[in-house]
């Protein structure tokens, strides 16, 4: 089963740039589902429709590109966007190197379908949490016992794909599998393997106090572990709360 059609919202930019910008989305695979002429009206859909992309110019009154970035970070949101900064040709952002870490990339403007797409793409497949939250990461997988293993690096890229966009948690087989083969080089099926091999092995050495303060009485008692889906929702909401 594919994955849904993302939907994308742009901000400050001019009717002709949003006119050419529509086909091209709709050429990689996104709809541009609203429009906003400032950076005000741009965070104010965001946060209302929480899309999957969202495109904004470089050089915006009031706000730059990197600001505008920085802002929609700082949102508290279901599903992150990717970004897309469009920028006159071969013009170097000032602050550029701020965008690491906030899922956001710089294009060339206009853009056509196949920038879009390799751009996207990149943005998926570097997804990572902030670096504050990538360290609580860590202290919450080894005090729940999480073995050095394969299964482990699928764990943590897995919990920042659904800290970024609750909706996969919802499709393990769909998206977040395909997504976790592609940036590992494994198979779906070793994947999943990999996942129930270390949830295994920290219910059976990990801390028994962190495993029921994060889980408390959401896993059935007769099975006596989470299933990789809860494993990866659960601990994803943790980072989410204490973000």
């Amino acid at each position: 089963m594919s994955e849904p059609r993302k939907r994308a919202v742009a901000a400050g930019l001019s009717g002709s740039a949003v006119c050419s910008l529509r086909g091209a989305l709709a050429g990689a695979g996104v709809e541009l589902v609203a429009e906003a002429p400032d950076v005000a009206g741009g965070l104010r859909l965001i946060r209302e429709l929480e899309p999957d992309v969202a495109v904004a110019g470089a050089v915006m009154p009031g706000m730059d590109g990197v600001a505008f970035a920085e802002a929609v970070g700082a949102l508290r949101l279901n599903v992150r966007p990717a970004i897309l900064l469009l920028r006159p040709a071969g013009l170097r952002l000032p602050g550029q190197a701020r965008l690491t870490g906030l899922d956001a990339a710089v294009l060339d403007a206009p853009p056509d379908a196949g920038a879009i797409a390799r751009a996207l793409a990149q943005v998926d497949e570097g997804a990572a949490l902030p670096a504050n939250l990538a360290a609580r990461l860590k202290q919450l997988l080894d005090a729940l016992g999480v073995p050095q293993h394969p299964g482990r690096l699928c764990l943590e890229r897995a919990i920042a794909l659904v800290w970024r966009d609750r909706r996969r948690v919802r499709a393990l087989k769909d998206s977040l599998y395909p997504a976790l083969a592609r940036q590992t080089g494994l198979s779906c099926a070793q994947v999943e393997r990999a996942l129930r091999h270390v949830i295994d092995v920290a219910w059976r050495t990990g801390a028994i106090g962190e495993q029921h303060r994060i889980f408390g009485d959401t896993i059935d008692a007769r099975r006596g572990k989470p299933t990789c889906g809860e494993m990866i929702a659960q601990l994803a909401e943790e980072l989410r709360w204490e973000g």
